[in-house]
């Protein structure tokens, strides 16, 4: 395994007044099942799923009574073609990093830099500091070889998401679903990207049906306890009132628009 991110990188490559509060662990995804096993029977509480975590299904939460939390990743966003040989490609040039004065190991230094601005692209505020930061540090030269090396990860939208220049890949099955990360948008903006992204009829399926289901995980966190079947079943109530509200004022634009163009 890998430690990604945060203070798992090495020194200057965020500005000073970065903070983190949590890990972030890339697991090779053969060993991951046996893995977070491994995580529960040590203490480890499982907060979310794979399934429930994030759009890109890449990672689970954990979080232990002494050692706080931990996000185990089966791969990082923007690599997740080919999750095992690019895995392959951050471990043969890896390099040992002291954590908490344990020698711990870590991407190559090229390839921290890239992880960080790969995730930029879905972190928000902080995620648009963290690419200014790096553009002012990294010459025009080291800024090609991230574009070289995100190529041999087939990383290049996720990258260019973090850039700013998502447009020059408007027709990639994943425009939508960075574009959502990047700039936002309602519920059904993220489940029609969700849709566009997945490859399979079946995979598809599963995202529609998705859809229609509350995330208990994520119910869980914001109510401090598990949910009870009351819980869940007024999320549900509320989700719908929500796709409802946002469905109309979609439809209503559409129609107010059509107006505007048939008028003199």
């Amino acid at each position: 395994m890998l430690h990604v991110k945060g203070y798992a990188a090495t020194e200057g490559f965020y500005r000073s007044n970065r903070h983190s509060t949590d890990a972030d662990i890339l697991v090779r995804p053969g060993h991951v099942e046996v893995f977070t096993h491994r995580l529960v029977t040590d203490g480890w509480e499982k907060v979310t799923d794979f399934s429930s975590g994030s759009a890109f299904h890449h990672a689970a939460t954990f979080r232990h009574p002494w050692w706080g939390a931990v996000d185990i990743h089966r791969y990082f966003p923007g690599m997740d073609a080919h999750a095992e040989e690019n895995f392959e490609r951050l471990w043969a040039t890896r390099q040992s990093l002291p954590i908490a004065h344990y020698p711990c190991a870590v991407p190559s230094d090229a390839d921290q830099i890239l992880l960080i601005m790969l995730h930029a692209g879905r972190d928000g505020w902080r995620g648009s500091l963290d690419i200014q930061y790096l553009r002012r540090v990294l010459s025009p030269r080291d800024l090609e070889r991230m574009r070289r090396r995100a190529a041999e990860f087939g990383a290049e939208i996720a990258l260019a998401a973090s850039l700013g220049e998502l447009g020059d890949y408007r027709h990639h099955p994943d425009y939508l679903l960075w574009k959502y990360m990047t700039v936002g948008g309602s519920r059904i903006d993220e489940w029609v990207a969700r849709y566009s992204a997945a490859r399979t009829l079946r995979a598809k399926a599963r995202v529609a049906a998705s859809s229609l289901l509350v995330n208990k995980d994520h119910l869980a966190m914001r109510l401090g306890r598990r949910p009870s079947r009351a819980d869940v079943a007024t999320e549900w109530v509320g989700r719908v009132r929500q796709a409802g509200t946002e469905i109309g004022q979609r439809v209503r634009g559409v129609l107010k628009g059509s107006e505007g163009r048939e008028s003199p």
